[in-house]
Formats: structure tokens, C-alpha cells, sequence
């Protein structure tokens, strides 16, 4: 199964909620990992979501209003200005994971510059691009061990293939 009808980004619908608390917000998020694979590769099936934030003072106290408004306590306002930060929402209702750029990686603004126009829930999201992909994957590889090394090997190969 394609996770891709048009430019719009089917996925588990559980995550919805999440994407337009984050939308209703103002944050400013991006689509990378397994679905931003799916839409360059669709033959690459994504399982959870990945959002890369924009980690910046003002971008931070939005996210932490939109996981207060969806529930979720505990949630510091400067957090999500921190590099190299992971925060899995990995439970009954939620199977997504926000990062924030890590430390040498590409930071939030290089992968932007040449992001895709996507929909995800029907709302307008942005998309990190082949060559996006391509580097952070790349990262992952020498940063990763086991069967996660190998599914960032695995994506550089299917990309590599894929036309900018």
C-alpha cells in the first residue's frame, strides 16, 4: 500500500489530532523519516511519524501549547529549543516521534530550503526533500548500529535512485 494519494500523506489516523494541535499552534514542523520516504519511495511502507520542529525560542512555547491542549503534561516550554532533542509520543493514542535538529546534522532552515508541499490529514505540511533525506539518513547510518543502521542503509540505496 502506497502512503501517498496525490500530495496527500495517508497515515495513521491516530496521529491526526496531533499534526492539527500542531498546525492550530503555529508551530513550525516539517515531515522526515519513514513518511517523507514514502512519498519520494512508495514502495517504502512508514510506520511511525517523524516531525522535525523548528527549534527556536518562539517556536517552542507553541509546541508545548499544542501537547498541553492534546492532554499531555509535563511539557516545558523551552524544551523543544534544545538540539538533538527526542520526544516519542509512542502510546494508545499517538505513534509519532517530534525531533529537533541534532548537533552537527543539518540544521532546520537547510532542510526547509528546498522542502516539498505536502498534505498530511489534508492540511498543508512541508516535506524534507531527496537530498534532505539523503544527508540526514546518511548521518543516521554512522551514528546507528543493528537493524536501525540497516534501515537507514537500506533508504540511502532506495534514494539514490530517486530524481531532485
Amino acid at each position: 500500500m502506497s502512503n501517498r494519494i496525490g500530495d496527500n500523506l495517508v497515515h495513521f489516523g491516530g496521529n491526526e489530532p496531533l499534526v492539527r494541535a500542531l498546525d492550530e499552534a503555529g508551530v513550525r514542523f516539517m515531515v522526515i523519516g519513514g513518511l517523507a520516504m514514502a512519498w519520494h519511495c512508495p514502495e517504502r511502507d512508514a510506520d511511525d511519524m517523524d516531525l522535525l520542529l523548528d527549534p527556536t525560542p518562539e517556536n517552542s512555547p507553541k509546541v508545548a501549547k499544542a501537547l498541553t491542549s492534546l492532554g499531555l503534561s509535563d511539557v516545558q516550554e523551552t524544551a523543544f529549543a534544545l538540539l538533538g532533542l527526542q520526544a516519542p509520543l509512542k502510546n494508545a493514542r499517538f505513534y509519532a516521534e517530534l525531533l529537533t535538529p541534532k548537533e552537527g546534522g543539518m540544521t532546520y532552515a537547510e532542510v526547509e530550503a528546498d522542502a516539498a508541499d505536502a498534505r498530511l490529514f489534508h492540511i498543508p505540511v512541508s516535506l524534507a526533500s531527496v537530498a534532505a533525506l539523503r544527508r540526514m539518513k546518511s548521518h543516521a547510518v554512522e551514528s546507528t548500529a543493528g537493524i536501525e543502521r540497516q534501515k537507514h542503509l537500506d533508504d540511502v540505496k532506495r534514494l539514490e535512485g530517486v530524481a531532485q
